[in-house]
């Protein structure tokens, strides 16, 4: 599948992001720190139940989801949907003067998961043919005023027929789901929300819930629940497996000589 660049690579979180991000995750369940939190109401459910089918439509269509959500997740596209999915969303104001944002009001209006989807692999074929330091905005607006919408490459390589596994078109709903709910439980971007949680421990972490009583349940009232799950294994388990394993790495950078062979070799050519 043709992907002009993995997305979520170019722009990890910063430290500081990190620490937000955990202070957020640590308030429902340490006094001292000052609590976040919103009501989560039926139109959140609602909004959540829009990204899941977008991210299944997607599915349909043929897109693994490891190469779909990071360009969706970390898309202009995505950034709209935080948005018009946010606490006090729904009215899109605050980007209103924007270009892009005038350009994606069709699909949006529309409703319509397949055009979203297609909307999101035309700007990326845009934008990677883009030059450095040309308006990436500007060039969307031009392409879309001159009618010039050709099928971008990732849609041309999809198979001819749908997908219809079930198991799959049921984890891309709840990936696109749960992305959703992280984003506005915490009130944070896609692009963070991705950042913290990439798709391959997604994958992982629905496996584990699908054989676990809390899989059995409906998700509109069990994801909260699962919300809470993901958060300590992030805060928990995944960022300090990853500080140590920096941590190893460095210490081996330390210790490696700076150049030329080491003594072993040294030795073994005399």
């Amino acid at each position: 599948m043709y992907i002009s660049k993995n997305p979520a690579k170019s722009r990890p979180l910063s430290a500081n992001v990190k620490r937000l991000m955990r202070l957020a995750r640590a308030s429902p369940h340490n006094a001292a720190v000052m609590k976040f939190g919103r009501s989560f109401s039926i139109r959140d459910l609602a909004f959540c139940n829009r990204q899941g089918a977008l991210f299944m439509e997607a599915s349909f269509m043929g897109l693994d989801m490891a190469e779909f959500a990071p360009l969706f997740m970390t898309s202009q596209i995505a950034g709209i949907f935080d948005v018009f999915f946010s606490a006090g969303g729904g009215s899109g104001h605050s980007v209103g003067s924007d270009e892009l944002f005038q350009l994606m009001q069709i699909p949006l209006l529309l409703k319509s998961p397949a055009t979203v989807v297609e909307t999101l692999y035309w700007i990326d074929d845009i934008i990677s043919r883009t030059a450095d330091g040309e308006n990436k905005s500007m060039a969307i607006t031009r392409a879309y005023e001159a009618d010039r919408l050709a099928l971008p490459p990732a849609l041309k390589e999809l198979p001819p027929e749908p997908n219809r596994n079930t198991d799959r078109l049921a984890y891309a709903y709840w990936l696109g789901y749960m992305y959703r709910c992280e984003c506005l439980v915490h009130e944070e971007s896609s692009r963070m929300v991705y950042g913290a949680f990439p798709e391959n421990v997604m994958r992982e972490a629905y496996k584990k819930l699908v054989e676990s009583p809390l899989g059995q349940r409906d998700l509109s009232e069990s994801a909260l629940e699962i919300c809470a799950e993901l958060d300590r294994f992030l805060v928990e388990k995944l960022w300090p497996a990853q500080k140590k394993h920096r941590e190893r790495r460095q210490a081996v950078e330390v210790r490696r000589p700076s150049g030329g062979r080491t003594g072993r070799h040294r030795t073994e050519h005399k």
